[in-house]
């Protein structure tokens, strides 16, 4: 059962006025050292420019702009480990032949090394399908894992009325749905079929289907509520680039974050040789968010052996809990929080 440890609110000031600073301006691949499970992680790390000043954004999530002296930056990152807990970072780093490295420090405890390297831009036209073979079980995900991100008032209001002791599905063995399962920590097996690929997760044995055979989406799909939603890939390259729509209204992890019925989903899946596959994921939700939401998980291919293991999940001890704590009907009050 996933549990959140509840943290202090954290008041973010993307923006400081440094003067000009157009060399540190861009998007960025962010490499870690440590992730979320002290595993090397990546992510995005998004500099702009704003007046004189400029605002820093990890995962499409602001954080604070520390310091921006010559070729020196320094910045803090908000984040969460697999146990859901609460961490903030700070990243020390220095640009150097158009390449940003430093290190990485949680108080007095040091958190390895970082990287940042300028991400191409998007080709004006996609390159001629080269698939690639990505069949086989892929381990649990390395992620950066960001914990507050840029609300809407709609956004702060879903999470404010987010009660994680009740409302989290998962507490009641129901689906955690795509984004959850797209970075929890589980391994997933990848089966090619006719015209469609199937992600197999580990996770509750949810079964995903990406249609692969050229479909548009089905009409009113933006109201078919979906757990895993209606997912359609093509190759770009040797690049799988999968758009997803359909999905229900839920939320993408324990501390809440909310997505509502009408988000669209665009992944990006590519190999670094044959054993490490990236997952470029970005989430398009304007009514909970000012901008998209960024992830990167890193799976690791396992050996052919591998089996995928039994999952269970019983209800039981959610329920029963609430019963001895006093709090089944107010459970039963919260229809509208369910998800």
């Amino acid at each position: 059962m996933r549990k959140l440890i509840p943290a202090v609110c954290l008041v973010f000031s993307p923006v400081t006025a440094i003067g000009q600073a157009s060399e540190f301006v861009g998007e960025w691949l962010l490499w870690l050292e440590q992730g979320n499970a002290r595993r090397p992680a990546y992510g995005t790390l998004t500099i702009e420019p704003s007046g004189d000043s400029v605002s820093v954004y990890i995962d499409g999530g602001p954080v604070n702009l520390l310091a921006l002296d010559g070729d020196r930056i320094r910045f803090d990152f908000d984040w969460t480990d697999v146990g859901d807990r609460e961490h903030l970072s700070v990243l020390d780093g220095v640009l150097d032949d158009g390449i940003l490295t430093g290190t990485a420090t949680e108080g007095a405890e040091a958190r390895g090394a970082w990287r940042a390297t300028p991400k191409a831009a998007p080709e004006s036209l996609p390159p001629a399908p080269d698939p690639v073979d990505l069949t086989g079980i892929w381990g649990g995900p390395a992620i950066i894992s960001k914990y507050s991100f840029d609300h809407t008032e709609a956004g702060q209001a879903a999470q404010a009325a987010y009660d994680l002791t009740m409302d989290d599905p998962i507490l009641r063995c129901v689906s955690d749905g795509l984004i959850r399962m797209s970075h929890g920590p589980f391994d997933i097996e990848i089966v090619e079929g006719s015209g469609r690929i199937f992600i197999l997760h580990e996770d509750l044995h949810e079964v995903r289907r990406i249609y692969m055979d050229g479909r548009p989406f089905p009409d009113g799909i933006d109201d078919a509520h979906l757990s895993m939603g209606y997912s359609l890939g093509r190759w770009e390259g040797s690049t799988l680039v999968i758009e997803t729509r359909g999905l229900k209204k839920a939320v993408w992890d324990a501390a809440g974050m909310p997505f509502n019925a009408g988000a669209v989903v665009t992944e990006r899946w590519y190999l670094e040789g044959d054993e490490n596959l990236h997952i470029e994921f970005s989430l398009s939700d304007q009514v909970n968010y000012h901008r998209p939401i960024l992830m990167h998980p890193g799976r690791q291919r396992l050996p052919d052996d591998t089996e995928i293991g039994e999952y269970s999940c019983d209800p039981h001890a959610f329920y029963r809990g609430l019963q001895l704590d006093g709090r089944l009907e107010e459970y039963w009050g919260r229809s509208r929080n369910r998800l």
